[in-house]
């Protein structure tokens, strides 16, 4: 978005604590490199991931750059947030009429008719965002713009925009009319999706009404028409064979296994006889060595995502073929192998 910029306290705050995670990833990786000294490995790693982080704790027991590595990952899971919520307070008077004059345009937002939303999303502070997604009026902003932007995409590893490109140009066809993107949030995937298919009409669902007003945002500041409703996906109320494209980016990680499936057999449900699926997540444990998944299931356990294990545990190409899916295909995307792509076609 070109939103009017930050002050410079708020801005000073956020390259600290972009700092602060990136000088967190080289720690990671230094404690690691003592791990192997001390002949712990891939190789050499149980099979259960529970005596994984018990090995790694004793292992590591007298390590400064382990004990730094986890204080200083802390902080930054702790305030980052709050940082960011800190720096939009600072210049909300500035902001606050930009991002208003951006509720008007093209595309809609239906808010529903009051639906509660379900307890594994509204109980859980994922990410360790205090309050949850929706606990200030502008957290749809300060995520997508300020946490997304501002931090995690400096200090992530990976191009998380490119990869969300990416991912939309698998899918093999060009020709979608309708696109369906469960789980939008604030639009990032949403706006990789248009920007590949120009003259699909799409469709963003989810349950942070938050984030879904910075969605809308981001599509009036375009001139795009999307259609914006306060939903999730495991039960979304469409009528049969609606879309042609059904697709969702980082979501399956943030549902309980029950949740994930009922998605995939409601995308089936929902799509026309010939349409596909793309749905993005974390890798799957059992496609990478045991030393790779300890290390997101170690960042998952102290990041605010209860969910991570047993999403990234699922078995989800035999999942697709046994609702009825086609052509299934998942793997892990190099090079920096941090995501998975699933692929899939409801027979025709």
């Amino acid at each position: 978005m070109d939103a009017p910029a930050l002050a410079q306290r708020g801005r000073a705050s956020l390259d600290f604590q972009a700092g602060i995670s990136k000088a967190t990833f080289s720690l990671h990786f230094a404690s690691e490199a003592e791990l192997a000294m001390k002949g712990v490995n891939a190789q050499t790693m149980p099979d259960d991931m529970d005596e994984r982080h018990a090995l790694v704790v004793e292992t590591l027991a007298d390590s400064k750059i382990f004990k730094i590595r986890e204080l200083f990952g802390e902080w930054a899971s702790r305030t980052h947030g709050a940082h960011c919520d800190e720096a939009f307070e600072e210049r909300r008077a500035v902001l606050e009429p930009y991002l208003k004059a951006l509720d008007e345009g093209p595309a809609t937002l239906d808010y529903g008719d009051g639906e509660t939303p379900p307890s594994y999303w509204s109980k859980v502070w994922f990410h360790r965002t205090t309050g949850g997604w929706d606990h200030i009026d502008h957290t749809g902003y300060v995520h997508g713009e300020l946490v997304h932007k501002q931090l995690v995409a400096r200090g992530y590893g990976g191009d998380i925009f490119g990869q969300r490109r990416a991912a939309a140009q698998q899918a093999p066809r060009r020709d979608y009319k309708e696109i369906l993107d469960i789980g939008c949030g604030s639009g990032h995937f949403t706006q990789a999706l248009q920007e590949t298919f120009p003259e699909a009409q799409i469709t963003g669902i989810d349950w942070s009404a938050r984030m879904l007003e910075q969605a809308r945002r981001v599509a009036n500041e375009r001139g795009w028409n999307w259609k914006l409703m306060v939903k999730g996906g495991e039960n979304s109320g469409f009528a049969d064979e609606s879309f042609d494209l059904v697709t969702t980016f980082i979501l399956f990680h943030e549902a309980p296994p029950r949740i994930i499936k009922s998605v995939l057999e409601e995308a089936f449900r929902m799509l026309k006889p010939g349409g596909d699926i793309i749905m993005a997540d974390v890798p799957r444990y059992a496609e990478i060595d045991k030393l790779s998944s300890w290390r997101y299931d170690y960042l998952a356990k102290w990041g605010g995502e209860p969910y991570w294990r047993a999403s990234a545990s699922m078995d989800l190409v035999q999942i697709c073929k046994d609702i009825g899916y086609v052509d299934v295909e998942g793997a892990t995307q190099a090079p920096t192998h941090s995501y998975y792509v699933l692929r899939a076609h409801k027979p025709a």
